[in-house]
């Protein structure tokens, strides 16, 4: 319900200023339902195609809307820290190497660059994950 309330708060201003953008971040369970997931699995299926409407109504208006699937562990305290502190305090004091999880500073140069995408290359539906995606799960 937050998705959708974001859009009809403030896609208005964007309009009437000719340029925005609306980036929702979900999860694999977008694309497909894993067992004993059913609420996750409607949440971010949603979500994806709420953006995907929005997109159709907001986009020729001037206002990029874009789905980011997050398919990896983000190695920040606030997510893996509170899901797997354990695994979260072996990944910091080892120095995990970079490609085995999602850094923060990393997503956030990726969404800077999803806003900064000239109007005739928008992206709407974009999957972000480690090159050794794994890697820090079968450990």
């Amino acid at each position: 319900m937050g998705g959708f309330i974001l859009a009809k708060e403030v896609a208005p201003y964007m309009v009437a200023r000719g340029h925005g953008t609306l980036i929702y971040t979900s999860a694999t369970a977008a694309y497909r339902g894993n067992a004993g997931q059913h609420a996750h699995t409607m949440a971010m299926g949603g979500r994806r195609n709420l953006t995907q409407s929005l997109n159709a109504e907001l986009g020729p208006q001037g206002i990029h809307v874009c789905h980011v699937n997050m398919d990896g562990a983000i190695l920040a305290p606030e997510t893996l820290g509170k899901m797997m502190p354990e695994l979260f305090e072996k990944m910091v004091k080892e120095k995990v190497p970079n490609d085995e999880v999602l850094l923060p500073d990393s997503i956030a140069d990726t969404y800077f660059h999803l806003h900064s995408q000239p109007r005739n290359a928008w992206t709407l539906d974009m999957d972000l994950r480690p090159w050794q995606e794994t890697a820090w799960f079968n450990s």
